[in-house]
Parts: structure tokens; C-alpha cells; sequence
């Protein structure tokens, strides 16, 4: 089935103030439109991660005090996971299916807004994390993400004056898997790999740092997402909700 044209003329999610300004947003547009015109198999597969895949090994463990969880959440093992973790549940935010654990790896917070916050200070939180922020921008929350979930700096003020806008609404990916480029005891970058509806992959990278109690969002100084296409799930983890 030919998937419909986008008029980049008109539309202003292609335009490039948006892009470079819009990360997370750009997240889902990369979605939305990369798969829609990547073929089935087709197109030139970029390179692989650098890191050869997950690993099990420990990463030093923050003090207490740095530590600590705005919601209370435990810290807990912060060794990253090298399989997927164990009886995941899920729920849909928007039309994604997004990780959840409220008591020990978060969102231990959801309000009424939609906002899902408070992860645990671990690389299952960070995970866990990036899963939901990327869910919640897809759900038309993009500007509740740069608000609340974002570390403060010139490039998130930038994104803010420019109204970050709702992602289209017709995103049909789904998060496949994940890998870690990196992790710290207060910073962290998540590969995520999304599943499109016609069979592609595309990898994206989320970074983050604990900030205040929890993990935010850090929007790069540079509007390239890092979105690129896979051939397949090799060197990740397969995790998926649907």
C-alpha cells in the first residue's frame, strides 16, 4: 500500500527551524515519516551501534544522597540489563505502548495532565525513562516533556519559545528494543529501536541525566536526533508492549 505524500511546502514539521529546535518531537516525526518512506528492507542500512550490545557489567553506585528518588523510589541494582526486564507491564500512552513499574523502576508519577515522572535511579530507571519520554511526545505531550522532563539549558529555553507542537497523529511504531551507548551514575544514552508498521527499524537515541531526583531528558545543542534506519535488532535487546 503507497503511503500518502507529504507536502513539505505546507508542512511545518519539515521545515528546518522545527527539526533543529524540536528534538523530541523530531523523535516522532523521524518515526512518522522516516518509516513511512523507508521500503520494507529497502534503503542503505546505517552502521551498527559502536558498543557491541548490552553488558552486565556494574557501574559504580551513586551515594545516597545523590541517589535520592523525588518519589522515593529505590535506587536498586545498577547493573544494566542485559535481557529484558522481567515481567514487564504495559500501557498505552497515545498509540505507543510504554513500560511501567510504579514502585520500582517508575513512572512512580502520573497525574491527571498525563505527565509520567519519577524513575528509579538505576539504568532500568534511565531505560524506563526514555521509553515513557518518547511515548508521552508522541501523545501530543511534547511540551510537557521540555517543561518538566527536560534539563534546564539554552537549547530547552529555545524549544520552548518555539512551541514545540503534537506529533502526527499518524505515528504507527512501536518501541522493539533497546541497547546502551553509555551509562553513569548521573548520566545515561539509551538506544531505543522502534518497530514501524511496515516492518522497518529505526534506531533513536535518548540521553539523559539524573537532575533533582530524577531522570530528565537532555536536549542536545545540536538538531540531528541521530534517527537511523537498522536492517534488523542485532546488538539490542528485544523489549516490546504489542
Amino acid at each position: 500500500m503507497t503511503e500518502p505524500a507529504v507536502n513539505e511546502d505546507q508542512n511545518p514539521l519539515t521545515k528546518p527551524k522545527f527539526i533543529i529546535s524540536a528534538v523530541v518531537v523530531a523523535i516522532i516525526v523521524a518515526l512518522g515519516i522516516i518509516l513511512a518512506l523507508l521500503p520494507k528492507g529497502g534503503g542503505t542500512p546505517a552502521a551498527e551501534p559502536s558498543n557491541s550490545g548490552p553488558t552486565t557489567a556494574s557501574t559504580k553506585k551513586p551515594s545516597t544522597a545523590a541517589a535520592a528518588s523525588v518519589c522515593g523510589l529505590p535506587s536498586g541494582n545498577q547493573d544494566k540489563p542485559a535481557t529484558a526486564p522481567a515481567d514487564t507491564k504495559w500501557e498505552l500512552v497515545g498509540k505507543i505502548a510504554a513500560p511501567t513499574s510504579p514502585t520500582q523502576f517508575g513512572p512512580g508519577k502520573t497525574e491527571a495532565n498525563g505527565l509520567r515522572s519519577c524513575f528509579a535511579h538505576s539504568p532500568t530507571g534511565a531505560l524506563y525513562a526514555a521509553a515513557n519520554m518518547t511515548a508521552l511526545s508522541s501523545a501530543g505531550k511534547a511540551d510537557l516533556v521540555y517543561q518538566q522532563l527536560a534539563v534546564p539549558s539554552p537549547e530547552r529555553d529555545a524549544v520552548l519559545k518555539s512551541s514545540p507542537t503534537a506529533a502526527p497523529n499518524s505515528v504507527t511504531a512501536q518501541l522493539a528494543g533497546f541497547t546502551f551507548r553509555s551509562y553513569e551514575a548521573d548520566r545515561a544514552v539509551i538506544d531505543l529501536a522502534f518497530k514501524g508498521a511496515n516492518g522497518t527499524f529505526v534506531s533513536i537515541p535518548v540521553p539523559l541525566q539524573w537532575y533533582e531526583g530524577d531522570w530528565k531528558f537532555v536536549v542536545p545543542a545540536t538538531g540531528d536526533t541521530g534517527a537511523r534506519q537498522l536492517s534488523d535488532l542485532s546488538g539490542y535487546v528485544e523489549w516490546a508492549g504489542v
